[in-house]
């Protein structure tokens, strides 16, 4: 059945108390019930796919009157098997936000100011044909959401950019992907980042990669490890975690190294050389790690020195690893961020040559997908280092036209880049989004968009988890506003120019497009011989997808070459004038970013240093007590970039050289319950890139720190009216 004309709902105003943290009344928005065949409060759960990361997870939607309610995980998915994370559930929040975008704006001040006013969405794709039709398509550019990579709107953007002659889309996707696909490439000859097979290993030696933190499918590795570690009764298997900060993998850990940022490629190297000593790997594995590494390992005690980790805790882990029949090496992650993170996650991932582990259970294995909304090849992703060269005028044509389709780059990319200031330097800005973000500030169009639980989606996982995943997905309940599916202001923009262009676009919304794709690939996909296309289509949308069967199979080729050369991370910034290492990270409550506009997300306790509601520098107590700072001071935290304030959180397990600062805080808007909270840590990084790649190197500043007097640093278990405004 065909779902093609949503009703579209008004927002009304209820009055009610704000939740903690806010001081001013809020309004919430509220649908009209959906007419179906339920009776009135009968609840119904819906098939959906979660986009709030590029993982993909399938979910179920308790929906009642028409109302999205309760958001659980499908175990019936291979990407998350019924599990569903924090940002997950609170994508309800996402759906009813008070200060959602649902009608179409235009700017009517200077960039920046925030200054709109509605307009008819027919009246905005007219103005984005106009901007299309006139500017020469050299000079166009589009960034899209990291999410949108492997999915139905990635997949169309590709498509228009290439139908008009334009460069192809750049996404917003943490940087360190480039630099761990690039190193996968190098190590083991996979066209993707591997899939890694932890549920059924019985070591894992994980080099800066936070498996169960905010990186690549969580989910789906948080329930890896635990299958490894009791679902196999008499068999245990362990954890050990380098990396500079003590994650929430490295507290899940058996062991963690907190090893100097920038040397965990030495950390590999001597691992490698002390099994290469022992003699445990076979000859063809040393052959192989010999072509990807011809050079003889630093000796122990140079690692030992460098990483500034125990000899005897080196020792021990290259003999467990050596020893242990079903071992694997993950490499990625903070190791991969700094400007020799290249060969930082190729010495990581190339131990698992010298394991023998390629296409073994509990080992390594090539990613595997459908191919129906993923392009692996290079040419389908401009870097976004290049977008921001050319914004600047740096190289390249010059950009008069950018569109940005659910992304907000002035927020997520370091202020080195420049940026913000380079929008200045664009004739007209197009922004697809439903909040206030950062980016939606600076634009002169701005056209609402449906959230994931109000459209058709056909998605596979950024991340492959050893079968191929195809998420498809229909609206749980009733869109709300003018908006529409990101594909489909596509479509519209495509037929509005008319021509061959148009002919290329002849699909009448999001559904019918997601339909021929399906039928174009339904004999190379599972359960498709012998069906209608109707009835697969149908079948797909009850299971919330289409799911290869079996375990992991693909075997990776191996090196396809030499690795970088052995180098020391650059640094901004002197040791002299900066003595501190800083270190950003991904907290489960606000990842990048993107949930610090839902109260669930603000109210809920980072896990380790339990703070709610704002953003915290983890430091040492022998630092703060060297620089007389105590725990909820506020200080400054300045690096060569810029500076920022916030407050201190004081943590044991702080390495003394190194500052520790969340992602995701600091937005200049998006929405009441986000604006100015906390401090945006990108502010303090530089222009710095990783080695070998065009991925900005976030974990190589350098910062000096000072007090500046008392603050107040909220933790779960104090007063609810102790959070404030």
């Amino acid at each position: 059945m065909r779902r093609k004309d949503f009703l579209k709902a008004s927002a009304v105003g209820v009055g009610a108390t704000a939740l903690p943290g806010c001081t001013e009344e809020e309004e919430f928005i509220v649908q009209q019930v959906r007419r179906s065949n339920e009776l009135p409060g009968e609840t119904v759960w819906r098939s959906a796919v979660c986009r709030q990361c590029d993982s993909g997870c399938g979910i179920q939607v308790r929906v009642v009157d028409g109302n999205a309610k309760k958001i659980e995980g499908d175990e019936a998915n291979p990407v998350n098997r019924g599990g569903v994370c924090a940002l997950g559930h609170s994508l309800l929040q996402e759906v009813y936000n008070p200060d959602r975008i649902l009608q179409a704006q235009r700017s009517i001040g200077e960039r920046g100011s925030g200054a709109f006013e509605t307009i008819a969405y027919d009246e905005a794709v007219e103005q984005l044909v106009e901007a299309v039709g006139s500017t020469p398509s050299d000079r166009i550019a589009i960034i899209a959401a990291g999410a949108d990579r492997t999915s139905l709107t990635g997949e169309i953007w590709r498509r228009f950019a290439n139908a008009i002659g334009a460069p192809t889309p750049a996404y917003i996707e943490p940087s360190e992907r480039e630099v761990e696909r690039q190193a996968a490439r190098i190590a083991l000859g996979t066209d993707d980042f591997p899939y890694f097979d932890i549920a059924r290993s019985d070591y894992v030696f994980s080099i800066g990669a936070p498996i169960v933190d905010p990186w690549r499918s969580a989910t789906h590795y948080t329930g890896a490890l635990a299958s490894m570690r009791r679902d196999r009764p008499g068999r245990r298997g362990r954890l050990v975690q380098a990396e500079a900060r003590m994650s929430l993998t490295a507290a899940n850990a058996d062991r963690w190294l907190p090893v100097v940022p920038g040397t965990e490629g030495i950390l590999a190297r001597a691992i490698a050389g002390l099994i290469l000593e022992a003699g445990s790997a076979g000859t063809i594995a040393r052959q192989r790690y010999r072509s990807l590494f011809p050079d003889d390992p630093p000796t122990l005690q140079e690692a030992s020195e460098t990483c500034d980790i125990r000899a005897d805790w080196i020792e021990e882990v290259a003999a467990d690893l050596a020893a242990t029949p079903a071992s694997m090496v993950i490499g990625g992650g903070s190791a991969a961020a700094t400007t020799n993170g290249l060969f930082n996650i190729t010495a990581a991932l190339g131990l698992n040559i010298l394991l023998d582990n390629l296409g073994m259970p509990g080992g390594v294995f090539a990613p595997i997908a459908f191919g129906v909304t993923s392009s692996s090849g290079a040419d389908s992703v401009t870097p976004i280092a290049d977008v921001a060269a050319r914004l600047r005028g740096e190289t390249g044509s010059p950009v008069d036209f950018l569109i940005v389709s659910e992304a907000d780059p002035v927020h997520a990319l370091p202020a080195g880049v420049g940026l913000e200031a380079a929008l200045g330097n664009v004739s007209t800005i197009a922004a697809l989004s439903n909040s206030r973000d950062d980016t939606m500030l600076h634009a002169d169009i701005v056209i609402p968009v449906h959230t994931e639980l109000e459209r058709f989606e056909l998605v596979e996982p950024g991340t492959s988890v050893g079968v191929p995943v195809l998420g498809v997905a229909e609206p749980v309940i009733e869109a709300m506003g003018a908006g529409q599916h990101p594909a489909e202001v596509v479509i519209q923009l495509a037929q509005g120019l008319g021509g061959s262009i148009a002919g290329d676009f002849d699909w009448s919304d999001a559904e019918e497009l997601i339909e021929t794709l399906l039928e174009e690939e339904q004999s190379e996909l599972p359960g498709g011989e012998d069906v209608s296309q109707a009835a697969f289509f149908n079948a797909a949308i009850d299971r919330g997808g289409i799911f290869g069967n079996g375990e992991p199979a693909a075997v990776p080729a191996g090196p396809s070459g030499a690795a970088p050369d052995i180098t020391e991370s650059r640094f901004e910034g002197s040791a002299a004038d900066y003595p501190y290492m800083l270190m950003p990270f991904e907290s489960v409550r606000h990842r990048d970013g993107r949930g610090a506009n839902r109260p669930w997300i603000q109210e809920m306790p980072d896990p380790l240093s339990t703070v709610m509601w704002n953003s915290w520098v983890e430091m040492s107590p022998e630092l703060a007590e060297a620089l007389e700072i105590h725990d909820g001071d506020l200080i400054r935290i300045e690096s060569p970039t810029g500076s920022i304030e916030a407050l201190a959180g004081l943590d044991a397990t702080v390495r003394p050289d190194v500052i520790c600062i969340p992602f995701g805080h600091g937005h200049k808007d998006f929405g009441r319950y986000a604006q100015g909270r906390g401090a945006n840590v990108m502010n303090l990084i530089g222009s710095e890139q990783v080695d070998g790649t065009s991925a900005f190197a976030w974990a190589a500043t350098r910062v000096q720190v000072e007090r500046i007097g008392e603050g107040r640093l909220v933790r779960f278990g104090r007063a609810h009216e102790e959070v404030g405004g």
